[in-house]
């Protein structure tokens, strides 16, 4: 049996997430298909048996844009493929995935699971929103861990898992969230890089919709931001500021089950 596993990450949490559930069913002897939406892999040459998505929350709501994708890019099935959504949050809050959800049935994948898992705050460009304390870091990773497998065994034995959010919740958010998603960009104006830019072009070439390019040395920014971060958590220079002022970096190690993890997190802020 072969597992699909579509994912979008901005700084590394959902990827992180994405990489236990294969890790956990390859234990159990599944094949599993790992692709990153930025790879645009040819899905209509994949052949699976489950589907697995994951993406961030951003504004309370499923990423969009990974939404857009998997409407452009994930093939209708011709059989139904039973499906896992999951979504990396800072906060607590349960998720509306019900737009992602109507779309997977018009491909002929029935989403039957659905967990929103706390992470980890990455948006440290804005003051209101501050980082994780490192104490309540490791209790989310060990409750992720905790999480996966319940959920693949609730996912492959062919249980419905749904998230419950108020009925009245629901439009109001994806307003919200249509709205942010579509002016937010503007905002990516702010962005500039200061003088300890060494012009290696990283942030270009990691960003995730081409919304940098280098220009004489310097990065520009565009109108297309996700508001990812992707970008200043990347810096080896730590040299991109918004609206003029240095930004916190947001640092993950690469897996949610290293061996030999230290008391301290994986992931720290570093001024």
């Amino acid at each position: 049996m072969t597992v699909l596993i579509l994912y979008f990450s901005g700084t590394g949490n959902t990827r992180r997430v994405a990489e236990e559930f294969k890790a956990r069913l390859e234990e159990r002897k599944f094949t599993v298909i790992l692709h990153s939406m930025e790879e645009h892999a040819d899905l209509t040459k994949l052949s699976y048996d489950f589907l697995i998505v994951g993406m961030p929350k951003y504004y309370e709501y499923p990423l969009l844009p990974a939404i857009r994708y998997l409407k452009h890019n994930l093939p209708k099935s011709e059989h139904t493929v039973p499906a896992l959504a999951f979504c990396t949050q800072a906060g607590t809050l349960k998720t509306d995935f019900t737009g992602l959800e109507k779309l997977l049935r018009k491909k002929n994948h029935r989403l039957t699971v659905e967990a929103s898992m706390p992470y980890a705050n990455n948006l440290l460009i804005f003051g209101a929103f501050r980082p994780t304390e490192p104490t309540e870091l490791l209790k989310n990773r060990e409750d992720i861990r905790g999480q996966v497998g319940p959920l693949l065994d609730a996912f492959l034995s062919g249980a419905v898992l749904k998230e419950q959010t108020k009925a009245w919740q629901k439009p109001l958010i994806y307003l919200v969230a249509a709205s942010c998603t579509k002016l937010m960009p503007a905002l990516a104006m702010r962005f500039s890089a200061d003088d300890t830019c060494t012009g290696c072009g990283l942030c270009a070439r990691q960003c995730p919709v081409k919304n940098i390019q280098m220009n004489g040395g310097r990065p520009e920014f565009r109108r297309r931001c996700l508001f990812c971060t992707r970008c200043i958590n990347s810096c080896p220079a730590n040299a991109i500021r918004y609206s003029g002022k240095k930004c916190p970096q947001y640092r993950c190690g690469p897996s949610l089950r290293a061996e030999g993890e230290q008391a301290k997190p994986e992931c720290s802020e570093e001024e």
